[in-house]
């Protein structure tokens, strides 16, 4: 009985140290979003590279389609119609993309939301939009995506900052009470 045990704790040992070597952090983590703008519920995810001593400008080029984050394509869903970086933009699911500039960024709403990678495709492009991107003081080590700026009196917009390296890019969201 006692042999028995001592195997069966062995064992037992054996797969707990098999499943926790199993169990990396990944790379880049996956962050959600969920916030309310108003009365309209927006969810986001995303993945979060670091710069980890590498250039955003390689991570993120200039001019080329982004998947705004890695791994697979960030997805955004608002449960309400907004206007979403001066468009309108129906209650649904989406994917964001973007397009890195110097001093301005292309965002990219599309309708395909299970893209893994760079896997862009623009005949499913809901519309593209120019926002403003403004170099900050301070740098950001891991991308991060965050509602800013709200609008306290009316409490019918704010804005959805891209924030990496030391570029800030701000979408602004407008929702209807």
């Amino acid at each position: 009985m006692k042999k028995t045990i001592t195997v069966l704790a062995s064992l037992a040992l054996l797969l707990m140290t098999n499943i926790s070597v199993a169990q990396k952090a990944a790379p880049s983590p996956t962050a959600t979003v969920k916030q309310m703008i108003g009365t309209t519920t927006m969810d986001l995810v995303y993945s979060r590279p670091s710069l980890d001593g590498r250039d955003m400008a390689k991570l993120a080029p200039s001019g080329k389609v982004w998947r705004t984050g890695a791994n697979q394509n960030t997805k955004i869903s608002f449960d309400k119609d907004v206007t979403f970086a001066g468009t309108a933009l129906k209650a649904g699911n989406y994917s964001l993309w973007t397009i890195p500039g110097d001093g301005e960024w292309t965002v990219i709403i599309n309708s395909a939301t299970d893209k893994w990678g760079t896997s862009y495709d623009k005949s499913t492009d809901v519309f593209q939009a120019k926002v403003k991107a403004t170099k900050t003081s301070a740098s950001v080590e891991t991308f991060s995506i965050n509602m800013t700026d709200y609008d306290k009196n009316t409490k019918d917009k704010a804005n959805l900052e891209l924030a990496w390296g030391n570029i800030s890019v701000k979408i602004p969201i407008v929702v209807k009470n």
